[in-house]
């Protein structure tokens, strides 16, 4: 058979004439005035400019380590990042600390990474929140590792763009991270606990201000401070209240399971202490306040003798400070039970110095 192809001759399109300025301008303005809209929205609601706290500026301070092994760095999780006054040492020191805390995490991840993977050789400050340093997975062991691969690989195509970005995040309030995006609003929406379907706890909302140097500050939404401070509160106890043990073991077979968990952990973390100390650095632990129903429930689950006096006693560290040993640094009341107030911060900074 024969095959035959047909063809058709092109047609050419005709764009209508349309006063395609106006319309350019129109949705410019429309653009405009739906931005301008929701900025002023989640100002009303009491929320500020302030830089988020992501991967990329982790990764910029953690790359100062590199350029200068001998600096100080604080790791921990948010009571350090929170609670440490870097204006205060620099005052003292004549040195900014590099601020490496990042919140709800654990910091022995960050230790292991600056004992083999930099020549860290500098004054290393450790915040201690004791249950947290023995956390096996989950959110604070995902976003160390995160932080750290992030640190490994980052282009400078992402620094580019962190440093555009910093440009927004320090003038719109909208572009906050850690309540506003859709995902978080879904994820905060009261929903009950039901037959086959619950609900596991709620992070707290957020209360921190961030600069370039990664300094946490306490921070509360004017005019919704009461409100705020009863919903971290009531965040907290489910979060410091741990999981039964999974139904699989016996409460002996966990509990033997996760005494070999803190040998282990308490193991690296010495001898990631000793290859810092053999490179003439120094580490120093602090285990920063907490109050009321955070701290009974931290002398319920997570008593000093077994976490923190283990951790002081067994890492080898330079000097270890918890802050009911010294009245200096025990005189503080947590506004949310776990974290200094800014002012309050200040102050703690200035008697640790003392005491170092």
């Amino acid at each position: 058979m024969r095959s035959s192809i047909s063809s058709s001759n092109s047609i050419e399109r005709v764009i209508p004439s349309q006063p395609w300025g106006k319309l350019a301008l129109s949705s410019l303005l429309i653009t405009l005035l739906l931005t301008f809209g929701w900025e002023a929205y989640w100002r009303s609601q009491g929320y500020k400019p302030t830089l988020n706290d992501n991967k990329d500026l982790w990764a910029i301070n953690r790359g100062k380590v590199d350029k200068n092994p001998k600096r100080t760095v604080i790791i921990g999780s948010s009571r350090i990042l929170f609670g440490f006054d870097l204006d205060v040492w620099e005052n003292k020191y004549n040195e900014t600390p590099l601020q490496l805390a990042t919140v709800g995490t654990n910091p022995s991840l960050y230790l292991d990474h600056l004992a083999n993977e930099s020549q860290f050789s500098g004054t290393l400050i450790l915040g201690i929140t004791p249950p947290l340093f023995f956390v096996p997975e989950g959110m604070p062991v995902d976003l160390p590792t995160g932080n750290i691969k992030h640190f490994k690989n980052f282009s400078p195509a992402q620094k580019i763009s962190h440093s555009l970005g910093m440009l927004l995040d320090k003038n719109l309030a909208f572009i906050e991270q850690e309540d506003i995006p859709l995902q978080k609003m879904l994820e905060n929406l009261p929903i009950q606990n039901r037959q086959g379907a619950q609900i596991g706890p709620k992070i707290p909302p957020y209360f921190m201000s961030l600069d370039e140097r990664r300094e946490g500050n306490f921070y509360l939404r004017k005019g919704f401070e009461s409100q705020l401070l009863n919903r971290i509160q009531q965040g907290w106890i489910p979060l410091f209240t741990p999981p039964p043990p999974p139904p699989i073991f016996t409460p002996e077979q966990f509990q033997k399971i996760f005494a070999d968990h803190m040998n282990k952990t308490l193991e690296k973390a010495k001898s990631n202490i000793q290859k810092i100390q053999s490179r003439g650095g120094k580490v120093i632990l602090v285990r920063y306040p907490s109050t009321e129903k955070v701290r009974e429930l931290e002398n319920k689950f997570a008593p000093r003798q077994a976490f923190w006096d283990r951790i002081a006693n067994e890492t080898g560290a330079d000097k270890s400070f918890h802050f009911e040993d010294h009245p200096t640094l025990s005189n503080f009341t947590c506004p949310e039970w776990s974290h200094l107030s800014s002012e309050d911060a200040t102050r703690f900074t200035e008697e640790l110095i003392k005491l170092l």
